[in-house]
């Protein structure tokens, strides 16, 4: 695995809090994790909230360790003002002797936004903020607790340093380097699915799992943008039985339940039926067929774009819609270097 540090440029300890974090399904509750270090800065206890009605991850580190004055705690998540299925973590964290706290991101659930963060300064306590932190790790975290019942849809694309998405010469090659597909993966493990189109998936034919340890139990839903062609579709499906197949066939009898009419592919009919399979967050990796779809409706909240600095002399270039839109209509909001690749991030 490369280098963990690298990843969204949080600090080490930070990142091991998030890879705790995306260990537990937690839905309707943030995933949150949470790491104790000691003086000396190494790992003194761990924990992640594992769903409703258990423990959250600051009461799972209280509960498995004694906490000194010296040790400080990262958690992904601004520790729970309130009371409700569990105390609140700010005031056991009150209780013990902890003094140096680093948090991922203030809470946009009202009853705690802020208010633990205020409570902990007000007591002593010296807290940190590092912002982006839970953004990452409940991509719609904060639609849901704005009131927002949309998806939040995530872009990836890879491209060479002279904007090629796909190498004729060599189409098992991939373009990015091993630490780009490494977060990768770990994108892959915040959201509750996966959408690519029909020609990734008959170039790549991906897996579209994790494979980041220690994360690849973490299971999404696999969505492939067919469309209307239906000559090998029953070839291809129960070739691929753990991916839905979202297609718009007339007057065809359907022969396998992971292929879905739809009747049209238009943005609204695929939302809707998102919408009821309780999709929240969407990954869509492909070529330039399917970000088009979701661009022609300025829908993306984030999108990853990974660049290498190798050139492909003969291969596909990215469309310019794509180029434009993330120029025009996104904002660049961080760009990091993955050795030999940088990863552009725009919302």
């Amino acid at each position: 695995m490369a280098d963990p540090s690298h990843f969204l440029e949080f600090p080490n300890s930070m990142y091991l809090a998030v890879i705790e974090a995306l260990k537990a399904e937690t839905y309707p509750n943030p995933k949150v994790g949470a790491v104790l270090l000691n003086k000396h800065n190494k790992v003194k206890a761990i924990g992640h909230h594992k769903g409703k009605g258990t423990n959250h991850a600051e009461i799972e580190i209280i509960n498995n360790t004694s906490i000194e004055s010296t040790d400080t705690l990262y958690v992904t998540l601004e520790p729970c003002f309130h009371t409700d299925s569990s105390p609140s973590c700010a005031d056991e964290l009150l209780k013990t002797e902890i003094q140096n706290v680093v948090i991922g991101d203030i809470d946009s659930d009202k009853r705690t936004s802020g208010k633990s963060i205020e409570k902990l300064k007000n007591n002593g306590l010296n807290v940190t903020l590092i912002e982006g932190v839970n953004n990452f790790v409940n991509p719609n975290y904060n639609k849901k607790n704005y009131g927002e019942d949309s998806i939040t849809y995530i872009g990836k694309i890879a491209t060479s340093n002279d904007n090629k998405i796909f190498d004729y010469s060599d189409s098992s090659k991939y373009i990015t380097n091993s630490e780009s597909l490494d977060f990768t993966h770990l994108i892959r493990s915040t959201v509750d699915a996966i959408l690519i189109g029909k020609n990734t998936l008959i170039a790549d034919n991906p897996q579209l799992n994790v494979r980041l340890s220690p994360l690849t139990h973490v299971d999404i839903k696999k969505y492939v943008l067919w469309g209307s062609d239906n000559t090998f579709i029953d070839e291809i499906a129960i070739g691929h039985g753990d991916k839905i197949f979202l297609t718009t066939f007339n007057n065809r009898v359907l022969k396998h339940k992971n292929v879905v009419n739809l009747n049209n592919l238009s943005f609204s009919t695929v939302n809707s039926y998102l919408i009821e399979q309780n999709i929240k967050s969407l990954l869509v990796e492909g070529g330039n067929y399917v970000h088009k779809f979701f661009i022609s409706e300025k829908i993306y909240d984030n999108f990853y774009k990974f660049v290498s600095e190798d050139s492909i002399t003969n291969g596909l270039s990215l469309d310019d819609l794509i180029s434009d839109y993330l120029m025009n209509d996104m904002n660049q909001i961080k760009k990091i270097q993955l050795k030999d690749n940088s990863l552009h991030i725009y919302n």
